[in-house]
C-alpha cells in the first residue's frame, strides 16, 4: 500500500505551478530548505514522480558529503550516469544532444577538452536546453548543505542565468541548520542576484495534527493519539525522528522513555533486529557514504551473492537501502541514518573498509560511485584510513585533475590535505610526485581562483621559505613575482611593491627571460598605483622591449597593457591602441590574470577621457566574461566590477551601479573590496543616506589605502562631501586639505582638481552661511584663493574635457565666495557637465544658477530652470540636492516637490518620452541632441532604455508601437 503525502499543500502547489511556469518558456528555480529529517526529500521526490508521470525529463543527483572531501560536480556526475543508463548512450545523445555526450566524454577523461568552468557549465546548460525542446525538464539536486564549490558554482550559474525561453525547473533541497553564515552556500543564498532570480521555500515541522495523520499512514492504521503526543513532544514534529522513534518503539513503555537527545540511540535500538550481514552491510554502505556502487559493496562486503542479495533486501525491506532509478547505486533513505552507522562502527572496522574501498577502486576505477569519480574517492578513503603515504599521493593527483578542470576549490581542498601529510610521511617529495615547493605553487594557484587570496600568501610565503632553506635559488624571483600579484590583490600594495622589487634584484645580472619581464611590469604597475605615471611608462617600456627579446608573448601582452594605461594617463594618443592590442594578446592566449587586468584598464582610460558609455560598455564585458568563468567573486572580478560600476555612477545610472558591487564585490575582505565599497558611499553620499556613508567609510578606515591617487582622491572627496552634507563646513575643508596633501607630487590632475572644487564649494557655503561674520567671510575667500592656486598648479596641459570642466566650476565657486558669481556663468558649467553625460553635476549647476537668478531677481527665469534640474534629482533619487533644489523654489512659490508629475506609459521617464516624441517626429539621433541640447551619446543612451521598456529592437518598431498604443498622443 503507497503512503499517504501528508500536508506540504502550499509547498506541493508552489512546485506544480513553477513547472507550469517552465512549460511556457520561463526558466525557475526553488530551493527547498528544512531540518534534517523534515521531508525534504519526500517531497521532491513526490513532486520528481508526478512531474514525471506528466511528461517532463526529470534528472536527479545528490552531494555527497564525503567525509568533509567533497567530490567536483558530484550530483552533475551522478545525473550524467543515471540518464545514460536510463536512455541507453545512443539513445541519450540524440535526447541531449551533443552536449551530453561532450560532458560525459569530458567526465571520462576522453578527448573532449574544456578549458575553464565556463564551458563545463555552458555544456551542462545546452544539454539541458536541448531536453527542453521535447519537454520541460525538472532538475533535482538534493543536500545543497554538502555540495562540492565546483557544484555550488553550477547552480549559481544556473539559477542566475537567463530565464526566458528555457524551460528548466531548478529545485535543490538543503539543510537549513547546517548553513551558518560562514558556510558557502549561505555566501551563495545571500548574493543579491542570485536572491533575486531565486525563490526560497521552507518546511516546516509537522503540527500534531499532520504528525497523528503522518504516523497513521506509516503503520497503515489510526495512530494512538497519545502515543503520538508523546511522539509529537519528543519529535519537535520532525517526520524522521517520529517515524525512527515509532519504528523502534521507543515511545511504548510511556513509564520508561530512555530515548537520549542524539537520534543515534533510535537508530542503533532499529538495527538490533537486523541479522549480521545486513549490519555489515550497512557498515560497508555507511562508510562509502551516503550511497555507493552496488559493485563496490559486493567487491568491498566479500559476502557469498546469495547472503549479499538477502542482506540488502533486508535493509530494502527495513527502509534503510534504497534504489529507485539508479540500479546500479545503493543510497541511505536518510543522512541521518547513514551518519549514525558510521559513528557507531568501531574505528578498526572503519579503517580496514576504507582501505578495502581504496584498494578496490585503484585496482578497478569503474567501481566508483560514477565514471571519473574513483580518484576523488579513493583520495578520500586513503585519507579518512589514515594511511597517509597513499593519502598524500592521491590528494595530489586529485587536487591536479580538480585544477585541470578548473574546480578551483575543489584543487584547493585536496592540496591543502597533501599539504598538511606531508610531514607525517618519509620521503614525501617521491611519494607525492612533485617537490614541495611546487606543490605549494599549486596550491597557492587554486586558492587565488577559489577567492582565498590570503591563502595564496601564505602558500607562497612557505614556498619561500623551503627554496631558501633549501639553499636553492633559481625559482626565488618567480616566487616573489607571484608574492607580489597576491599581495597586492590582498590589498598590501606596499608589501607588493617591495616583493616586486626584491624579485628584480634576484633577477638582476641574469640573461633576459620572460619572468623578469613579468617582474619589470609588475614594477611599473606599482609606480602606476602610486600615482608616477612617468616612471611607470618608463619601466613598462623597458619590460616590453624584454618580452620582445626573448620572444614572450604573454609577457610582451602584458607589458603592452601597463605601458599602455600609463600612457592614456599622460595623456599620450597611442596608449588606447596598446591597451586594445594587450587585450588581443590575453583572448588569443587565453591568460585570464592579464584578460581582467586588460579589461580593467582599458575601461579605466576610458572613463579618464570621459568616454563614460564606452568604459561601462568594456568593464561590463570584462565582467560578464569572469561571470562565465565563474570568477566574478575573485579579486579580480571585484576590479572589473568597481570600475564598471563608477563610469556608471558619473553617468547617473546609480542603481545599476549599486547592483554591480552588490553582487560581485561587498562579500569580499575589506581589503580586497576597498574601492568599490568607496564607489558605494558615493551614492550614499549622494542620495543622503548618510549613516550608510559613514559605515561604508568607517569599513575601510582600518586597513592599507596605498598611495594610488585614484583612490586617496576620491577618498578624501566622498568625506569632505558627506561633511558638506551634514553641514560640517570645517569638517570638509579638512578633508580636502588631507586629500590634496595625500595627492599633491602624484602626476594625479584629475584628481587634484576634484578636491578643490569640493573645496571651494565648501568655502562658499561658509561665505554665503547665513549669519557669516565678516571674519568667516575671509577665512572662506582666503581658503577660496589657495585652492585657486592649487588648482592652477595643477591644471594639466594638455586639458581633457573633464579637467576643462572642474577649472571652469572652480572658477564659479571661487566667484561664489564673494558674491560674485552670474547665472550665465553656472549655464555654462551645467551645459558643460551635459555634454560629458554627467547629470548630477549638472544638475548642481542648475542649482546654482537658479540661485543666481534668484539672487538677480529673475524668478520667473528660475522657476524653469529648477523645475528640471528638480526632476533629475528625482529621477537620481539625490535628496540631500533635491531638499536644497525644493527650499530654494518656495523661496518663489514654486512648490516643485507637490507638481504634478505625469505618469508616463511604460515607465518612461519625461526625458525618455521626449526623446520618443522628436523620434517619432523623424529626427535621428544627431538631431535629437541638438534639439534636446544634450550630447548625443545620452540620446543613444535613452533610445537604447526605451527600446528595452517598449520591448522592441529598433526606433522603427519603437514608433510603430507608440502610434499604435497612441502612447503620443
Amino acid at each position: 500500500m503507497e503512503r499517504e503525502f501528508v500536508g506540504r499543500v502550499e509547498q506541493r502547489e508552489l512546485l506544480a505551478s513553477r513547472l507550469a511556469d517552465v512549460r511556457d518558456g520561463h526558466a525557475r528555480t526553488v530551493l527547498v530548505g528544512g531540518e534534517a529529517g523534515v521531508g525534504k526529500s519526500r517531497l521532491v521526490a513526490m513532486f520528481a514522480e508526478s512531474a514525471r508521470a506528466a511528461g517532463a525529463h526529470v534528472l536527479t543527483g545528490a552531494c555527497e558529503e564525503h567525509f568533509g572531501d567533497p567530490m567536483p560536480y558530484r550530483p552533475l556526475l551522478e545525473l550524467l550516469e543515471i540518464f545514460g543508463r536510463e536512455h541507453g548512450r545512443q539513445r541519450a545523445c540524440e535526447i541531449a544532444g551533443p552536449a551530453y555526450e561532450r560532458l560525459t566524454d569530458f567526465f571520462d577523461l576522453g578527448t573532449a577538452s574544456m578549458t575553464s568552468p565556463a564551458q563545463v557549465f555552458l555544456a551542462v546548460r545546452r544539454m539541458l536546453d536541448a531536453l527542453g525542446t521535447v519537454a520541460p525538464v525538472v532538475l533535482i539536486i538534493e543536500d545543497l548543505h554538502w555540495a562540492d564549490p565546483s557544484t555550488l558554482d553550477l547552480v549559481r550559474h544556473l539559477g542566475q542565468a537567463r530565464k526566458d525561453d528555457r524551460r528548466l525547473l531548478l529545485v535543490c533541497t538543503y539543510r537549513t541548520r547546517e548553513v551558518s553564515r560562514d558556510h558557502p552556500l549561505w555566501q551563495l543564498m545571500a548574493g543579491a542576484t542570485f536572491l533575486r532570480q531565486t525563490e526560497r521555500i521552507e518546511l516546516p515541522a509537522f503540527t500534531l495534527e499532520e504528525l497523528s495523520q503522518f504516523l497513521g499512514s506509516v503503520n497503515s492504521e489510526r495512530a494512538d493519539p497519545q502515543l503520538v503526543a508523546r511522539c509529537f513532544e519528543w519529535s519537535d514534529g520532525i517526520a524522521f525522528y517520529a517515524e525512527q522513534l515509532i519504528a523502534a518503539g521507543a515511545l511504548e513503555n510511556s513509564e520508561d522513555v530512555r530515548v537520549p537527545p542524539d537520534m543515534e540511540s533510535v537508530v542503533l535500538a532499529r538495527l538490533s533486529g537486523l541479522s549480521t550481514d545486513a549490519l555489515k552491510v550497512l557498515r560497508v554502505a555507511a562508510v562509502a557514504g551516503r550511497a555507493m556502487s552496488r559493485r563496490l559493496l559486493r567487491t568491498v562486503s566479500d559476502l557469498p551473492a546469495e547472503a549479499l542479495h538477502e542482506a540488502v533486501q533486508e535493509c530494502f525491506d527495513r527502509q534503510m537501502l534504497i534504489a529507485g532509478l539508479e540500479v546500479d547505486v545503493y543510497r541511505f533513505r536518510h543522512a541521518l541514518l547513514r551518519e549514525a552507522v558510521y559513528q557507531a562502527t568501531v574505528r578498526d572496522t572503519r579503517v580496514d573498509l576504507h582501505v578495502a574501498m581504496a584498494e578496490a577502486l585503484a585496482s578497478d576505477p569503474a567501481l566508483s560511485l560514477t565514471e571519473g569519480s574513483a580518484t576523488a574517492e579513493q583520495a578520500s578513503h586513503w585519507y579518512q584510513a589514515d594511511v597517509r603515504p597513499k593519502a598524500l599521493a592521491s590528494a595530489v593527483q586529485a587536487g591536479q585533475l580538480a585544477a585541470r578542470t578548473l574546480a578551483f576549490p575543489s584543487a584547493e581542498i585536496q592540496f591543502g590535505r597533501a599539504l598538511q601529510l606531508w610531514r607525517q610521511v618519509d620521503d614525501p617529495e617521491a611519494i607525492a610526485g612533485v617537490g614541495k615547493v611546487q606543490l605549494l605553487i599549486e596550491a597557492a594557484d587554486a586558492a587565488r581562483w577559489a577567492g582565498h587570496v590570503d591563502r595564496a600568501v601564505d602558500h607562497i610565503r612557505q614556498a619561500i621559505e623551503e627554496e631558501t632553506a633549501g639553499r636553492r635559488t633559481d625559482r626565488l624571483g618567480e616566487l616573489q613575482e607571484r608574492l607580489a600579484t597576491y599581495l597586492w590583490e590582498a590589498g598590501q600594495s606596499a608589501e607588493s611593491a617591495r616583493a616586486f622589487h626584491e624579485a628584480a634584484r634576484l633577477m638582476a645580472g641574469k640573461p633576459p627571460s620572460a619572468m623578469e619581464a613579468r617582474v619589470l611590469a609588475g614594477i611599473a604597475l606599482a609606480h602606476l598605483r602610486a600615482g608616477r605615471y612617468l616612471e611607470g611608462r618608463a619601466e613598462a617600456d623597458k619590460a616590453l622591449e624584454m618580452a620582445t627579446e626573448v620572444g614572450a608573448p604573454a609577457e610582451e601582452g602584458r607589458a603592452l597593457n601597463i605601458s599602455g594605461l600609463a600612457m592614456c594617463m599622460l595623456g599620450e594618443q597611442d596608449g588606447e591602441n596598446r591597451l586594445r592590442r594587450s587585450l588581443d594578446v590575453a583572448q588569443s592566449a587565453h591568460h585570464i590574470e592579464d584578460l581582467f587586468r586588460a579589461y580593467g584598464n582599458l575601461g579605466l582610460v576610458l572613463e579618464h577621457a570621459g568616454r563614460l558609455r564606452e568604459a561601462a560598455d568594456v568593464t561590463k564585458r570584462g565582467l560578464e566574461e569572469a561571470r562565465q568563468l565563474d570568477l566574478a567573486n575573485t579579486r579580480q572580478g571585484t576590479i572589473l566590477a568597481n570600475n564598471s560600476s563608477a563610469a556608471l555612477v558619473l553617468l547617473g545610472e546609480w542603481d545599476d551601479a549599486e547592483s554591480i558591487i552588490t553582487e560581485v564585490s561587498l562579500d569580499r575582505p575589506v581589503a580586497e573590496s576597498l574601492y568599490p565599497r568607496l564607489t558605494l558611499a558615493e551614492i550614499k553620499v549622494a542620495r543622503g543616506d548618510y549613516d550608510q556613508a559613514r559605515q561604508l567609510l568607517a569599513s575601510i578606515a582600518g586597513v592599507e589605502l596605498g598611495e594610488d591617487p585614484r583612490f586617496l582622491g576620491p577618498l578624501h572627496t566622498i568625506r569632505a562631501e558627506l561633511a558638506l552634507g551634514e553641514g560640517d563646513l570645517d569638517r570638509a575643508v579638512y578633508e580636502v586639505r588631507c586629500g590634496l596633501e595625500a595627492v599633491r607630487g602624484t602626476e594625479s590632475a584629475l584628481e587634484l582638481l576634484r578636491l578643490c572644487a569640493v573645496g571651494l564649494r565648501s568655502a562658499a557655503d561658509q561665505a554665503s552661511r547665513q549669519g557669516a561674520k565678516e571674519q568667516d567671510r575671509a577665512v572662506a575667500v582666503s581658503t577660496g584663493d589657495w585652492l585657486a592656486r592649487e588648482g592652477w598648479d595643477a591644471h594639466p596641459a594638455p586639458s581633457t574635457a573633464e579637467t576643462e570642466q572642474l577649472v571652469r566650476l572652480c572658477k564659479a565657486e571661487r566667484q561664489r565666495i564673494r558674491r560674485a558669481d552670474t547665472a550665465a556663468e553656472w549655464s555654462k558649467v551645467a551645459s558643460g557637465w551635459t555634454a560629458l553625460d554627467r547629470p548630477y553635476p549638472a544638475a548642481y549647476a542648475r542649482f546654482r544658477q537658479a540661485a543666481a537668478m534668484v539672487a538677480a531677481g529673475q524668478r520667473s527665469e528660475a522657476r524653469s530652470i529648477l523645475r528640471g534640474a528638480h526632476q533629475a534629482t528625482v529621477d537620481l533619487r539625490a535628496e540631500s540636492l533635491r531638499a536644497k533644489l525644493a527650499a530654494l523654489a518656495k523661496r518663489i512659490d514654486l512648490d516643485v516637490d507637490r507638481a504634478p508629475r505625469i505618469e508616463r506609459p511604460y515607465g518612461l521617464t519625461d526625458a525618455e518620452f521626449d526623446t520618443l516624441r522628436l523620434l517619432a517626429d523623424g529626427n535621428d539621433a544627431a538631431k535629437i541632441a541638438a534639439e534636446r541640447s544634450v550630447v548625443r551619446r545620452t540620446v543613444e543612451t535613452q533610445l537604447r532604455a526605451i527600446y528595452r521598456k517598449l520591448d522592441v529592437h529598433s526606433g522603427t518598431e519603437a514608433v510603430a508601437r507608440a502610434h499604435k498604443e497612441s502612447l503620443l498622443d
